[in-house]
């Protein structure tokens, strides 16, 4: 992974336990010999272009700070010197920050909000910080991003999030400890409008109109993919599948993408292949997000069954929803894209997303008089509470409700 955009000096590749590649910052050895610390750093990012950016800068980031300190700064990067910036860094490098253990897809998007949070305020002193800080950088944070544009509620919410868990983490690893107490008490008992929930959700209208709209556009996985995703409440993920990197000195085998300008690979894993289906078409899976197991019996779903009798058996081999015109899985955010262009055709809000097809799931599932508990253990869900948040709109309950209260009124059912 090397670009002339994105110099990655000190960098190197460490096979670990199991054989994956982890990446390090490397102090030059003359100067280490001098007694520069710390010799090595341990990158928490992929191997991939997509990350190569962020390597990039830390790799710039440690290399001045060891040539400053050989020039006779003598600057100590894990030296803990009270500021945000500090904390970010030690955040990010420590071997139990829980940034550690995040997923791939995870660690890119939130370390995108630690350098957010690094960039904007990283001079500061937590010991200069109070109620008045966090709420100027929520407003800051949350300002549109031109002038009468939506506000960015989502934004400043993700990085006073960030903010209490980088205090945290400061707090467990003793770090200016009396100073995290304190600010995580401001925190904890300070309230920060959210954004508001997502009230859409794919119908079973919405999914009957769309089905011939992409077969006759020749978009048969679009089909198929939003066919199952509305039917059995499965995640878009756990359909169509994801794009992780492969691990340097691993083989490409399978289906693989090169990143941009030809540098990394990432394999395509965790969608449904024909395989999954079986003979019996009953669909047992493992979730990404919780890891429970879900299982469905396709043959219960008629719409389903009508669009994989399509396909030859002959074919019915490997992924089973794919990119039609290249041959393999969607690309990252292809399948929405594509989808959208069906959408518009079928007369489908814009407002309305493909992923809002588990919601139409549950909240048709509740309004069919499912009770949430049931519902929570078919889409895999760990508590009904989480269920619930993805019921938008129903009244079957409602129903009922209405139903035995009228039936009281009448004198049914009286004491």
């Amino acid at each position: 992974m090397r670009s002339d955009d994105h110099p990655t000096p000190g960098l190197k590749r460490r096979k670990r336990a199991g054989g994956a590649v982890a990446l390090y910052w490397v102090a030059r050895a003359d100067i280490v010999a001098t007694g520069f610390k710390p010799e090595t750093v341990r990158l928490h990012y992929a191997d991939t272009p997509a990350d190569l950016p962020l390597v990039s800068a830390a790799c710039q980031r440690f290399q001045a700070e060891m040539l400053a300190w050989s020039a006779g700064q003598k600057q100590d990067y894990t030296a803990f010197d009270g500021t945000i910036a500090s904390l970010s860094r030690r955040f990010q490098i420590d071997e139990e920050s829980p940034v550690a253990g995040w997923k791939y897809n995870t660690r890119r998007s939130q370390l995108h909000v630690v350098g957010t949070i690094e960039k904007a305020f990283g001079q500061r002193s937590l010991a200069a910080l109070g109620l008045k800080d966090f709420r100027r950088w929520y407003e800051a944070a949350k300002a549109p991003k031109k002038p009468g544009g939506a506000e960015r509620i989502d934004r400043a919410c993700k990085i006073m999030k960030m903010l209490r868990e980088m205090l945290r983490y400061g707090l467990a690893a003793e770090l200016a400890t009396e100073q995290c107490t304190r600010l995580l008490t401001i925190l904890g008992a300070t309230e920060f409008a959210g954004p508001r929930r997502r009230r859409s959700r794919l119908e079973s209208h919405h999914v009957e109109a769309f089905i011939p709209k992409a077969i006759e556009a020749g978009r048969l996985s679009l089909a198929l993919g939003t066919a199952i995703q509305f039917e059995t409440g499965m995640r878009q993920k756990d359909v169509i599948g994801e794009w992780l990197p492969v691990p340097a000195g691993e083989g490409a085998e399978g289906f693989v993408l090169r990143g941009r300008r030809g540098k990394g690979w990432r394999r395509w894993a965790n969608g449904l292949t024909w395989g999954d289906l079986g003979r019996d078409f009953v669909v047992s899976k493992e979730t990404t997000k919780t890891g429970a197991l879900v299982s469905h019996d396709l043959k219960l779903f008629p719409s389903i069954m009508a669009l994989i009798e399509t396909v030859p058996v002959a074919e019915r081999i490997g992924p089973l929803i794919r990119d039609e015109t290249a041959g393999r899985p969607y690309a990252e955010f292809a399948y929405a894209r594509d989808w959208r262009v069906i959408a518009r055709a079928a007369g489908i809000p814009d407002a309305v997303w493909n992923t809002d097809a588990r919601a139409g799931a549950i909240t048709e599932a509740e309004d069919a008089g499912a009770d949430l508990d049931t519902i929570r253990g078919s889409v895999g869900h760990a508590q009904a509470s989480t269920t619930a948040r993805y019921s938008r709109g129903a009244i079957g309950k409602s129903k009922a409700i209405a139903a035995k209260r009228q039936a009281y009124r009448a004198g049914e059912n009286k004491p």
